[in-house]
């Protein structure tokens, strides 16, 4: 069964339950001097292990989803460089249970825009990140510890359950 939703654009309060937002700050900056202001802390990531960063170039391509990944044991942050990606992520329903599949009536994708950044909650499915309308490049950074159920470098996509597809757009 293939199933359609919208892309949604990001905000604290329909991310919540998928994680956390970094946004460009609306309020006064904390410390500021000669040519600069800065905001401390505008967010915050839950480790304790060394973080590990990573690159990614995604491509153009139909915006399918059919296999999504989770990490029980740590948050994921996701920042764009200069382009609009779209992240699509899925709840995670039972995060004790090392056989969960992505459930495909959960998915919603967000519109991540140059200046923002996401922070994928403990357990949350989500597929590598799509580019809005062009190639684009970002970041993420994960702490580098094995996760509670195995090693995702071995082969981290889980199939919906039944074969399912989600498509957006």
């Amino acid at each position: 069964m293939e199933h359609t939703i919208i892309i949604e654009d990001l905000t604290a309060e329909n991310f919540a339950p998928y994680g956390k937002v970094v946004d460009i700050p609306a309020g006064e900056p904390s410390k500021s001097g000669d040519g600069w202001d800065c905001w401390s802390y505008i967010q915050m990531l839950d480790v304790s292990e060394p973080i590990g960063f990573g690159l990614v170039d995604t491509k153009q391509r139909g915006f399918t989803v059919t296999a999504m990944e989770r990490h029980v044991s740590r948050e994921e942050l996701l920042l764009t460089f200069d382009k609009e990606i779209i992240q699509p992520v899925a709840r995670c329903l039972d995060i004790d249970d090392p056989e969960e599949q992505p459930d495909p009536a959960t998915v919603k994708a967000f519109r991540i825009r140059p200046g923002q950044a996401i922070v994928i909650g403990r357990g949350v499915w989500h597929s590598p990140a799509y580019p809005a309308a062009e190639d684009a490049r970002y970041l993420f950074a994960i702490e580098k510890k094995k996760d509670k159920f195995g090693d995702e470098m071995i082969n981290p996509w889980v199939d919906f359950a039944g074969g399912d597809s989600v498509t957006f757009g």
